[in-house]
């Protein structure tokens, strides 16, 4: 740049005094005009999560206006986060959200994190089960939820064989001899076996009936702030697709994200899991996020058909994809 007829080093000391002051008044604009976005996850940092990562590492959230700050819940769960309005959004599963909605709690599923679930049954190789029915009567690792466990008896046969607890490492636990079997997703557990050289047998629950092929993950909002802020909350979904959609069309730069703001995942996991899940991400016409609502009225049908609830969950009970944005944007 070239100053006519200034002196260089006055005119060098006003720029850089004029950026001073712009980059000061930017600041604090930004900083004055940042609302706060607390998204609580369900578990452990995982491949499910690396959409949200993405989008605040790469500036998503920003850009619409948030500080967000993604939290591990640690007593309460994610949907009592969200009910009392403690944290905007929170990571959960359809099948999880009956006893919610039961009691009344005011959680809204806001967006599908998958289109499909890879939830299913693992169990070593070494057992010799070749079907989940192959299963019944075997030790049965259960954190008691009675829908996941009525699901679990529908595939394999009851009575269950109940033992309570919960894994954060459920190929170590099956070395362990803790349990015979664990419900677990493909998508992380399956694929931490392959990695540690373990010989494993994984039955997908929805290989065993359709029905099963239910939401999980997802995001959850609470259903009052969703009705006198949807501005706030369209907007962090915007974000939050955004985000998505690069962990679709990028999975080896999206599994270094991840691992870059969760240091303590295995990088060969990330990075195979990121492999697999990335396509799960969007539906057949290359969009994230929205339900089939038939789909999910199929599985809350098949949760009334099994008295699971104190009364029957109505058609599109718990779900809208009214706060995403249109699959063009």
């Amino acid at each position: 740049m070239k100053f006519f007829g200034i002196n260089p080093l006055k005119a060098a000391i006003v720029i850089l005094m004029g950026v001073g002051v712009a980059a000061c008044s930017q600041t604090t604009t930004k900083q004055a005009a940042q609302e706060e976005l607390i998204i609580a996850l369900d578990w452990v940092p995982n491949t499910n999560h690396t959409g949200l990562y993405v989008a605040l590492d790469q500036g998503y959230f920003a850009k619409q206006g948030f500080d967000a700050k993604i939290v591990q819940p640690s007593e309460d769960s994610t949907s009592t986060l969200v009910a009392n309005q403690r944290a905007d959004f929170g990571v959960y599963f359809q099948p999880n959200m009956v006893k919610r909605l039961n009691k009344g709690e005011p959680i809204t599923a806001v967006a599908a994190i998958t289109q499909h679930s890879s939830a299913g049954l693992l169990s070593l190789a070494s057992l010799g089960a070749t079907s989940p029915t192959d299963l019944a009567g075997k030790r049965y690792s259960t954190w008691e939820d009675p829908v996941d466990d009525a699901v679990v008896a529908q595939v394999v046969g009851a009575p269950l064989n109940k033992i309570p607890g919960e894994s954060t490492d459920a190929t170590t636990a099956l070395r362990m001899n803790q349990f015979d079997y664990i419900m677990a997703y493909y998508s992380w557990d399956g694929i931490h076996a392959k990695i540690k050289g373990v010989d494993t047998n994984f039955f997908y629950l929805k290989d065993a009936d359709p029905v099963f092929d239910y939401y999980a993950p997802l995001l959850i909002a609470n259903s009052e702030a969703l009705k006198t802020n949807p501005d706030k909350y369209k907007r962090a979904l915007a974000a939050i697709k955004e985000g998505y959609l690069y962990a679709a069309k990028n999975p080896e730069q999206s599994a270094q994200i991840l691992v870059k703001h969760a240091p303590e995942i295995n990088p060969e996991l990330a990075a195979q899991s990121q492999a697999y899940i990335s396509p799960q991400y969007l539906d057949e016409q290359g969009d994230w996020g929205r339900f089939d609502y038939a789909r999910w009225d199929r599985f809350f049908g098949w949760v009334n058909d099994q008295g699971l609830t104190d009364k029957p969950l109505p058609p599109q009970a718990g779900v809208s994809n009214d706060y995403l944005p249109n699959p063009a944007n």
